[in-house]
């Protein structure tokens, strides 16, 4: 703690709050969102996370009023994961707030902490706030909030949701129009041919990305192939990744520059499945034929990273957070796939590559500007 400035429970409550919430103190990813400070109470979010702080300080209250204090906020508490940090109070404010842990209506939706006066956080009772506990470790290296840094945090809160409710609404007026065309077209390639008996087959077999026939000069192949599909469930499987994925990004970059990305991707896969092939039947392996969007659909996924991670804000802040963290768990899953039997890795890491790439570049515009 800074010896300058004397501990109490308000200026712990207040570095705890600059810890968690004012930008360039705690960690990126565990910022929340100020709502509102009143009195010996401060409410903070996490919006994007479904999350909600509420931070009690203890000070010279009673037992009965601290006891009803506690109980106010957990009575009020509706959806979502709700936490409470109580500053201050002791034992005896550990055993009230167990006890009201264990009335609570939503007892597995909640999480009980205690600040203790020396700084130590002390898990009480239920989930475990991971953002709470980092800024605990760093309430010594952060000075108390002034009354007007609180009014700004509050204020810059209240944008950022309302730029994130904006967002949303104007993504959610874009038809996606070019998402479903490609959609249309793979149902309507799967159908024709797949329905076709040997004829359909032969076809097929003539527009797949067949490593050797690319390197003979069927060029077409390594296009063509992002539109075929081996079987009803890998069909099913990629449609609905790309109506899930497709429609958001189409609504952020534009119709015609997401129909681009689109289809380099599937291009970029299809370059890659027949280099590493050819390598592979150079070294006396047999030849192979690869079918599916997943190389184009890895290049929407690599296109959203690229938008999350870029430095021209394209995304509000809280948006790219909640995206972020969900895309990252999605490409972890999708890369442990990619190398299972059967499925083609080097169309896949070859379109999410072009993708990124293409989406690193450019002028870059929200839904409502397009």
């Amino acid at each position: 703690m800074d010896p300058n400035v004397p501990v109490t429970s308000a200026n712990l409550r207040d570095r705890l709050l600059a810890v968690l919430a004012k930008p360039g103190v705690g960690r990126a990813a565990d910022r929340a969102t100020l709502v509102a400070v009143q009195d010996r109470l401060a409410v903070l979010e996490w919006p994007d996370q479904g999350k909600g702080l509420v931070v009690l300080e203890h000070a010279d209250s009673s037992p009965e009023d601290f006891r009803a204090g506690v109980d106010r906020v957990l009575q009020a508490h509706q959806a979502g994961l709700l936490f409470v940090v109580a500053i201050g109070g002791g034992a005896e404010a550990r055993a009230i707030l167990a006890d009201a842990d264990r009335a609570a209506p939503n007892q597995n939706q909640l999480g009980i902490y205690q600040l203790a006066d020396d700084g130590r956080l002390l898990r009480v009772a239920g989930r475990r706030l991971a953002a709470l506990e980092s800024a605990a470790e760093r309430l010594g290296q952060a000075q108390p909030l002034a009354p007007e840094e609180v009014l700004d945090l509050i204020a810059r809160g209240r944008r950022e949701r309302v730029e994130a409710a904006g967002f949303a609404q104007a993504v959610a007026k874009r038809f996606p129009r070019v998402t479903f065309a490609l959609v249309a077209v793979c149902f309507l390639a799967f159908a024709l041919l797949d329905g076709s008996g040997a004829q359909g087959q032969a076809i097929k077999t003539w527009l797949s990305a067949g490593s050797r026939e690319v390197w003979r000069g069927e060029l077409w192949r390594v296009f063509t192939y992002a539109f075929l599909h081996a079987n009803t469930t890998h069909l099913l499987v990629n449609m609905l990744a790309l109506y899930s994925l497709g429609g958001f990004l189409e609504a952020l970059l534009g119709g015609w520059r997401y129909l681009l990305i689109y289809c380099a991707s599937a291009v970029g896969g299809g370059i890659a499945t027949a280099l590493a092939g050819g390598l592979r039947v150079a070294m006396g392996g047999l030849p192979s034929y690869s079918v599916g969007a997943s190389g184009a659909i890895w290049g929407l996924m690599g296109a959203t990273l690229a938008l999350v991670l870029s430095r021209q804000r394209v995304l509000p802040r809280l948006i790219a957070r909640g995206l972020r963290q969900r895309l990252l768990l999605v490409l972890v899953i999708n890369v442990a796939l990619s190398f299972l039997p059967g499925i083609d890795l080097y169309a896949h890491f070859g379109g999410g590559l072009v993708g990124f790439l293409l989406a690193r570049g450019g002028r870059k515009t929200r839904p409502a500007e397009t």
